[in-house]
């Protein structure tokens, strides 16, 4: 049915009804996106980069304060297609950290290794590379890293290791290759708390979300210092984030997780 207003006074009034409306809709849709709220990306930073997913250490920043650069070891097959997902990757957290993030030719030259290899090669690997202590953090992972900090908080160094097989036989071998690089920049801890999130094992997320995105960012901002607690963080978190709020910056992260370089091989 098609109405057609010849009264200027009600065409009036329904213009400003529906504005109601939007203005309505636009103020629930907000409430309904929880991954935007102030406290929720503050707990969610605490829960991510304050924690670790192995061990208990102390409540505090870690991340790098040199350039990262990286040696890859392809004990497996399709390393063309590897190369392709990873480089895509490190070029996104490249344009989101600022980091200067580089691959290198020489294991020399590298401050974290990453291995494509195979379930059956991952154990004796790992017992080489990352030590025998650190087979009990294997358990039934298809990839895993480790990363060393000093005293300071400043990671020095790490290892990513990709089970290629078994990742792509649970559909996780993009997933993989995103979230391992992703933590040894120092978000190492996964939660369930966490949501979206390529930190949420629940979550069916590949790619970096909107809300990973302001989680490196803020890590990154020159403002957050390696070593610094809560109390310290809280009131600080909370004035960059308002002025990223009042920027645009915040809902711009979710347009950002759409146009990420994986973005062209993946359906985003």
């Amino acid at each position: 049915m098609i109405i057609y207003l010849n009264n200027k006074w009600l065409k009036y009034a329904l213009h400003r009804v529906l504005l109601c409306i939007c203005l309505i809709s636009s103020n629930v849709y907000a409430t309904t996106v929880p991954w935007q709220q102030t406290d929720f990306i503050i707990d969610s930073f605490f829960e991510i980069a304050l924690g670790f997913e192995y061990r208990q250490v102390r409540q505090e920043v870690r991340k790098w304060t040199k350039p990262v650069r990286i040696y890859v070891e392809h004990q497996v097959g399709e390393s063309s297609l590897h190369d392709l997902l990873l480089n895509a990757h490190i070029k996104d957290l490249v344009d989101i950290t600022g980091l200067d993030i580089r691959r290198v030719s020489s294991a020399k030259k590298a401050n974290i290794r990453y291995f494509f290899t195979s379930q059956k090669k991952l154990p004796a690997l790992v017992q080489r590379v990352s030590g025998k202590k650190s087979l009990k953090f294997l358990q039934s992972s298809v990839c895993m890293a480790t990363m060393r900090t000093n005293n300071s908080g400043k990671i020095s160094s790490a290892v990513v290791y990709i089970a290629v097989d078994q990742a792509r036989m649970h559909s996780k071998l993009l997933s993989c290759i995103v979230e391992e690089l992703t933590q040894v920049l120092g978000l190492p801890r996964d939660s369930d708390k966490v949501y979206p999130s390529i930190f949420n094992d629940r979550s069916t997320d590949d790619l970096l979300t909107g809300l990973d995105i302001i989680l490196l960012k803020l890590l990154y901002d020159p403002q957050v210092r390696v070593g610094m607690g809560t109390a310290q963080l809280r009131p600080l978190l909370r004035k960059i984030l308002r002025q990223w709020r009042t920027q645009g910056l915040i809902k711009q992260a979710a347009l950002q997780s759409r146009s990420l370089t994986l973005c062209q091989y993946m359906a985003c």
